[in-house]
């Protein structure tokens, strides 16, 4: 089972490297409609007093409760994509999955 270690001073590049890295998909992080910038820190896009920790994903982890984390954690809208970015990825599909769309 793979750590995601998202915390406040998380920088979303940080997160999206550690996606790419265990799971080989990506993550959006979205700053109102538009994604996020690499350097920005997750404190800077939350709308919580969460301090944020760390999230343990396996290679079976879903979509949607990543997406779901990061939406009552952070209050930030986060999208699965696949390997080059270039598809979402569905709610139902694993990390895994996801990586190989």
């Amino acid at each position: 089972m793979a750590t995601i270690r998202v915390t406040k001073s998380s920088s979303v590049q940080s997160i999206k490297r550690q996606f790419t890295e265990q799971f080989n998909c990506n993550i959006r992080i979205y700053k109102g409609n538009k994604f996020a910038e690499d350097k920005t820190k997750i404190s800077e896009l939350s709308k919580t007093d969460s301090a944020g920790g760390e999230l343990e994903l396996g290679a079976r982890s879903r979509v949607e409760n990543v997406e779901r984390y990061f939406k009552e954690t952070f209050g930030i809208k986060a999208q699965i994509s696949n390997a080059d970015d270039t598809k979402l990825a569905e709610n139902s599909m694993t990390l895994t999955q996801a990586g190989k769309l």
